[in-house]
């Protein structure tokens, strides 16, 4: 990709959703000055290389470094000053200052100004996106285009602190990757043990692992999966209550029904009843 520098200010937004860039650019060398600088925009930078693998900020008497890529948060108040002077390969995108009520999460808290990326983060992805969105600004839609991946990379900036500041074992990714096939397949009737083997523990294991990241057992997980997508088709169709259970896994629509009635209290009957007559009094309101 070739260096480039575009200003959004006077770009239109066909459909405005997210705080609108201003400007955003891409450089194969900036030259990084160790000059204190003070910014009068809200910045979001992303290192992509350095000469040394690592990047590095100073606010205050305070140092911040990590490895590249990494994402550098800047914004009008304190001075930044870059801790490897020198040529990075840089992209980069701000926000006027009137935006930075979105962004106080990142402001409150000094060592947000650098955080490195996921590894298995897609951000060669998104970064061709906008390199392709970029030569085609002056089309209706690109620009909101744009708007929609630099927030999506905003996104991953928090997302990631966050989990970072997180205490967790080095099992909760399987933990969360066996609830998440649970979410998927809770009508299958998984076999919960086979898949903590499969994740290489014993069920034993698992569940110590499990309650220290949910409040409620394997099981009860599924039942609560199941009773949520039950209730979702009460609401949303009209299929039949033994066309419901057997959806939702339940071979026995007389074991759904009180399954249903033990959590919600009211038969699945009840229930469709309640929220159709509910729906029609919105209605009839809003008429």
């Amino acid at each position: 990709m070739e260096n480039f520098s575009l200003s959004l200010d006077l770009a239109k937004r066909e459909a405005p959703l997210f705080p609108p860039v201003s400007h955003i650019a891409y450089n194969r060398q900036d030259y990084q000055m160790p000059i204190p600088l003070r910014r009068t925009s809200i910045n979001f930078g992303i290192v992509l290389s350095t000469q040394t693998g690592r990047t590095g900020y100073q606010i205050g008497d305070q140092s911040y470094e990590s490895e590249v890529p990494a994402f550098i948060f800047t914004c009008p108040g304190p001075k930044y000053c870059a801790l490897n002077p020198g040529p990075v390969e840089k992209f980069y995108f701000s926000y006027g200052a009137a935006h930075l009520k979105h962004f106080e999460s990142f402001r409150e808290r000094p060592e947000r100004v650098l955080t490195p990326f996921r590894r298995e983060f897609n951000l060669m992805g998104i970064l061709q996106e906008i390199f392709h969105l970029t030569q085609t600004i002056q089309r209706p839609g690109t620009a909101d285009r744009l708007d929609c991946c630099c927030i999506r990379l905003v996104q991953e900036m928090l997302l990631n602190l966050r989990e970072r500041n997180r205490q967790e074992s080095a099992f909760a990714p399987a933990i969360y990757r066996i609830a998440s096939y649970l979410d998927l397949h809770f009508s299958e009737h998984p076999d919960v043990g086979a898949l903590a083997r499969t994740h290489g523990m014993s069920y034993r294991t698992f569940l110590r692992y499990w309650h220290q990241l949910f409040p409620f057992s394997p099981g009860a997980y599924l039942r609560r999966r199941q009773l949520e997508e039950a209730r979702r088709l009460l609401e949303d169709t009209d299929l039949k209550m033994y066309e419901i259970a057997s959806r939702t896994g339940f071979s026995d629509p007389y074991y759904f029904n009180r399954a249903f009635h033990k959590v919600l209290h009211r038969s699945p009957k009840s229930y469709r009843t309640e929220q159709r007559n509910h729906l029609s009094d919105l209605s009839r309101t809003d008429g």
